[in-house]
């Protein structure tokens, strides 16, 4: 039975080192607005968070950048002026996933708010102080924390951007979109089909639950003589 349990547990180990996601990030030149108009990098204010954010998923930086559909960052050549709760432009982000959970952080300037395959997941907030001073908002501590239940196939993420302060220029109220996370790796298509070919993240379960038993297996042979030594100079 500790044999079963030690083997069931280093393959769960395993199955969580080979967990495979895919990352979905805001990085220049992936992702069209409403208008069909291709996103640029942009410069953030140094209050915003700053690029390359912590990924949810993975804790590791992340290559996300701030994006908008011009030159809207700080110092940037296109002022966005206020237009209240009137949005100024969608970005969208198409991918393919498996079965788990999305996982994302999003920040915004002045705020926005996060549609899945049309569902809202979190409002835009229409307050003022440095951006909109809560989530969805600019600065660090404003990120968007998202999780949201995923189905096999394609999806789609819709981030409506607001544009509420009442600055003149870009650098007092300069205008953009970060966001980083991660989903479930889609089923390869030899999979689905039934084909027998395993993915590589289950070869490596397999391997890591083998390793695991013929370690235990030798731990038991080198062990058994000293056991029977202790059993014959324990008798009276």
């Amino acid at each position: 039975m500790k044999s079963l349990v030690a083997i069931l547990s280093a393959m769960a180990w395993c199955g969580m080192a080979s967990a495979a996601t895919i990352l979905i990030d805001s990085h220049q030149g992936l992702f069209t607005s409403f208008a069909g108009v291709e996103t640029v990098a942009i410069t953030p204010h140094p209050v915003w968070e700053p690029n390359h954010p912590t990924n949810p998923g993975d804790a590791s930086d992340s290559a996300a950048v701030w994006i908008s559909f011009a030159d809207t960052g700080f110092g940037g050549a296109r002022f966005q002026p206020s237009e209240g709760t009137t949005p100024v432009v969608t970005v969208f982000d198409t991918f393919q996933s498996g079965v788990g959970m999305l996982s994302l952080y999003v920040w915004a300037d002045d705020t926005a708010s996060v549609l899945l395959d049309g569902n809202l997941l979190m409002p835009a907030v229409f307050t003022q102080g440095v951006c909109s001073n809560q989530a969805i908002g600019c600065r660090p501590e404003d990120k968007g924390n998202i999780s949201a239940a995923l189905s096999e196939g394609q999806h789609t993420l819709s981030f409506v951007l607001y544009q509420v302060g009442s600055g003149n220029n870009t650098s007092s109220n300069p205008f953009g979109l970060l966001f980083t996370g991660t989903a479930p790796l889609p089923i390869p298509e030899s999979e689905e089909s039934g084909s027998a070919v395993p993915e590589p993240a289950t070869w490596g379960l397999l391997t890591c639950g083998l390793a695991g038993f013929i370690w235990l297996r030798r731990r038991r042979q080198q062990t058994a003589p000293l056991e029977g030594v202790k059993n014959v100079y324990g008798r009276k």
